[in-house]
């Protein structure tokens, strides 16, 4: 299996939010454009522009340790814009590291097959 970490962050902008959404979006690609190690990081927003899906995929469990260090500003920040509805974890992660995402939205799906070039 791939060193690699991927997840997807769900949620649904709020109310009157929208062009408030757009700015933090574009900060927080910014941020993550910035940091080593990060290898997709690629919003999708529904026909409605109600929904968003983050994609985000990093080299390593260290470059993703590296981008959550951030959640500390970066969580309210995305917090004031969208309800996060679900993360899910596609990859095999540390017992240390997958504690950072447990909680009731969090779905782990385990690797069991493919590759990754």
């Amino acid at each position: 299996m791939s060193e690699q970490i991927t997840w997807t962050v769900e949620g649904q902008i709020k109310d009157g939010k929208y062009d408030q959404f757009l700015e933090v979006m574009q900060q927080l690609i910014a941020l993550a454009k910035s940091e080593a190690g990060t290898v997709m990081y690629e919003w999708t927003i529904s026909e409605d522009k109600r929904n968003v899906h983050i994609y985000e995929r990093y080299q390593n469990e260290a470059a993703a340790k590296l981008h959550l260090q951030g959640w500390g500003e970066s969580g309210p920040l995305f917090l004031s814009v969208v309800d996060m509805q679900r993360v899910t974890v596609y990859s095999q992660l540390s017992e240390e590291f997958a504690k950072a995402f447990a909680g009731p939205s969090t779905v782990f799906m385990t690797p069991i097959g493919g590759f990754v070039n």
